[in-house]
């Protein structure tokens, strides 16, 4: 495949190029000041055109995410990487590794373990003692909603611990910290006293999570937590015309100090828009209605098996409410993250009360997630126009999934993820990664929700098969849905931005297993290639 920049017309050949609009494949691809142009149209005869190879590849309109953190991937990836360890030991030696490859470093942050590794989820601040117990250690679990700490970690503890508007802090049987803190405002007291992070430092770990979004194909992303310090680190590597994606930017706002956060928010969004560009927005606030369910955080109809709570509401209604009216009135796009069934039923209806205020806004409202709806909110989705953003690599038989039965029932667990289900309802349904809680690749999403198949193919056949999508589903969930729920225009038609992917395998017809092996070749944005 020829790897150049070029600077005139171009029409790229020597491969199949999927159309959405007619779901066939075509012959050519003909791009015009980094625009799609119809072949026979007389703009394209009028000139010279050069013709590019792309030696019998496979191209599709880019892959958009809808709901990643590239800053927090980027921070993580600098640290001790423990994602694929299997076991304590395995971690433990990472650790140690890391430890002699940086042994100046005062603080350390890394992740993210798998929580299913101890069935209990008790992992003991002792464990990592034993790899590193001079300075402080914090792990991300891959949930990202809770953190194993070492004891240097726990020492930062204040002595007498504030009243948490949510979470908690593990105990062993005499009451001591055993070394996990679940949900934000735990997490917090531990976090919150690392060391001030240098912008030099921030911005490369923004531009390394960049370069690894464009390299699966992405030319697109919702950063869905943005919090302080964290816009000037977007706007010093825009400045410096290092990153290749465009990105919008979700404000994150607490509870406890919701009116600060909104017009935090405001200013922040004065910031990105005196920077000018297309490519750098921020549209949209993100709010918590409930944790997860690993930690029984998510907030639930019927209440957990284990302990008959119902999760953890992270709002109470008339505040979510009055927040949302706020934000909304100020023109933010509201951005949910809603996992149990009580947590989407409460942002639904913080959503249409808002609507039945202001009207429809002009960004749809998102609620990501959604990892368990009632069948009573199944239809409210499209009833209000709300984008249903999913993270596909979550709907399979994994132990992340499967750890969770105890606590919320076989019955509960067959429900999850209905992605199928609000199709049919008429909601829009739109792709994101989460990363780094789950892998940004989405070939490996549709993968995942095409065939509802774990990496190692199983189950046979799948898991609840009935809530998969088409291929071309996934791919519009991937691509032209994202662009939707962030404001844009259609892709990969007639005089839209000649954003696409190149890729090895034929993604309309392929296999789970030809998915898994399938690669990216290459990335164009704007008619030019960026990985």
């Amino acid at each position: 495949m020829t790897n150049i920049e070029p600077t005139g017309p171009v029409k790229f050949v020597d491969a199949r190029f999927y159309n959405p609009g007619t779901g066939n494949y075509e012959s050519s691809l003909t791009v015009i000041g980094g625009q799609i142009f119809d072949a026979s149209s007389r703009a394209v005869s009028s000139q010279t055109v050069q013709e590019v190879s792309l030696g019998g590849a496979y191209v599709y309109p880019a892959f958009r995410d809808g709901h990643v953190h590239p800053l927090f991937a980027g921070r993580e990836a600098a640290g001790p990487v423990v994602t694929e360890a299997r076991s304590i030991e395995e971690i433990q030696s990472i650790l140690r590794e890391y430890r002699t490859s940086n042994p100046a470093q005062n603080w350390i942050v890394g992740g993210a373990y798998d929580r299913s590794l101890i069935e209990s989820g008790r992992f003991l601040a002792e464990w990592i003692d034993a790899a590193i117990s001079d300075v402080p250690v914090i792990l991300h679990a891959s949930d990202h909603h809770t953190i194993w700490v070492n004891t240097k970690a726990l020492e930062l503890l204040p002595e007498v611990i504030p009243p948490l508007s949510a979470g908690s802090i593990d105990v062993d049987d005499d009451g001591n910290f055993s070394g996990v803190l679940r949900e934000p405002p735990a997490m917090a007291l531990v976090l919150d006293r690392a060391p001030k992070a240098q912008l030099i430092d921030e911005v490369a770990a923004l531009v390394w999570a960049d370069r690894k979004l464009a390299s699966l194909g992405i030319v697109q992303a919702q950063d869905a937590w943005i919090t302080e310090g964290m816009t000037e680190v977007y706007i010093a590597a825009h400045q410096s015309d290092q990153l290749l994606l465009d990105y919008n930017l979700a404000f994150k706002i607490d509870p406890d100090v919701w009116p600060a956060a909104i017009e935090f928010a405001s200013e922040q969004r004065a910031k990105i828009e005196a920077v000018g560009s297309r490519r750098l927005t921020a549209k949209t606030v993100k709010f918590f209605a409930d944790g997860v369910f690993g930690s029984g955080t998510a907030s639930v109809l019927e209440p957990y098996l284990d302990d008959q709570s119902f999760g953890e509401p992270l709002w109470q209604q008339p505040a979510l409410l009055d927040a949302c009216l706020a934000a909304a009135s100020l023109g933010f796009q509201l951005h949910i993250h809603a996992i149990g069934d009580a947590g989407v039923r409460q942002a639904l209806d913080a959503i249409e009360a808002t609507q039945s205020q202001l009207g429809r806004p002009t960004l749809a409202s998102v609620i990501a997630h959604a990892e368990l709806v009632s069948e009573e909110d199944m239809g409210r989705f499209a009833e209000l126009g709300v984008v249903a953003n999913m993270q596909p690599l979550w709907a399979q038989a994994d132990g992340m999934l499967m750890g969770c039965q105890p606590r919320l029932g076989a019955a509960r667990i067959s429900e999850m993820y209905r992605m199928r289900d609000l199709l049919n309802e008429g909601a829009v349904l739109a792709f994101g990664s989460d990363w780094p809680v789950s892998s940004p690749d989405p070939l490996l999403g549709m993968a995942t929700a095409i065939f509802r198949t774990t990496a190692q193919l199983e189950p046979r056949g799948g898991w609840q098969t009935q809530q998969a999508v088409t291929a071309s589903e996934a791919l519009a969930s991937y691509t032209s849905n994202v662009s939707y729920q962030l404001g844009g225009v259609e892709t990969f038609t007639t005089g839209s931005s000649a954003d696409f992917v190149v890729c090895d395998t034929d993604l309309l017809n392929a296999s789970d297993r030809e998915y898994r092996a399938a690669k990216v070749l290459a990335t164009y944005k704007g008619g030019l290639r960026i990985s």
